[in-house]
């Protein structure tokens, strides 16, 4: 295993970390602010961007925020379901019992946001897969007329084809309710680079093990996906570890590339 080999102290490219271990990058921040904007005064965010580009990331980190009574954030995943099915899944989440008919699926999540000190604030990760009825039953969820505050907030996170779904005409009433929209970009070459240093010390390594070179070339073969980065340079740890070499080189890149094919 090339943590010994390298002495690493944990995995230096590993998917799930710990959310106080995230690289700190300018988009994240830009992404974070937006988010921490939507807290306090917005009603409905939009969070966008290729997969694997680290949306889920910024919202771990936004989530790892979100500590104390003040507030009740609800994270879902599992949104390919059934309008109400996802309406189930959220009031399980709340720590209730779904009761029969979408009205009472309603009035249990309403109920459960009033009573929340700071609000009610639902994050639906995967958001490009949520059925047309659910969106609806979103902005009704959000549309009270008859309260000072929004009895809940909402973040959508997903992919591209989350905003052309939004732009459908059935959908125009959830769309003026975004005021909070961020598009998750892939890394620059400068900022793959650092991000390969920044999770090699994380790690308790030298940025030195990587070539200057090998850091651009798995730039431009993973398109500054940070998913795709971790791969590659997991790759090339391996191949530079089973080689007994004590960094990797443009020449290990190769050998590994000759292995590893992107989609």
């Amino acid at each position: 295993m090339f943590l010994n080999h390298f002495q690493f102290t944990t995995q230096p490219f590993a998917e799930r970390a710990p959310a106080a271990s995230l690289w700190p990058d300018d988009r994240m921040q830009q992404g974070l602010a937006r988010l921490r904007y939507l807290a306090e005064q917005a009603t409905v965010g939009l969070i966008t961007g290729a997969s694997g580009v680290g949306k889920s990331a910024l919202l771990k980190r936004f989530l790892h925020e979100l500590h104390g009574p003040r507030w009740q954030p609800v994270y879902i995943h599992l949104t390919h379901l059934p309008a109400v099915g996802l309406l189930k899944l959220l009031v399980g989440k709340l720590g209730e019992v779904p009761r029969r008919g979408k009205e009472r699926l309603f009035e249990q999540i309403l109920g459960k946001a009033r009573q929340a000190e700071g609000g009610l604030l639902v994050i639906l990760d995967e958001a490009h897969l949520v059925d047309g009825d659910a969106l609806t039953d979103i902005r009704l969820l959000v549309s009270s007329a008859l309260d000072d505050a929004p009895p809940l907030k909402v973040v959508l996170a997903g992919q591209e084809p989350l905003r052309q779904t939004l732009r459908q005409s059935l959908h125009a009433a959830l769309l003026s309710r975004i005021s909070v929209r961020f598009h998750l970009a892939p890394l620059t070459k400068e900022q793959t680079a650092s991000y390969i240093d920044f999770q090699l010390k994380q790690a308790g390594g030298s940025e030195k093990l990587f070539d200057a070179d090998a850091k651009g070339l798995i730039h431009d073969y993973a398109g500054g996906v940070p998913r795709q980065i971790n791969n590659l340079a997991t790759a090339c740890l391996l191949q530079a570890a089973a080689q007994n070499a004590p960094r990797v080189s443009e020449a290990i890149l190769q050998q590994t590339f000759a292995e590893f094919q992107l989609p």
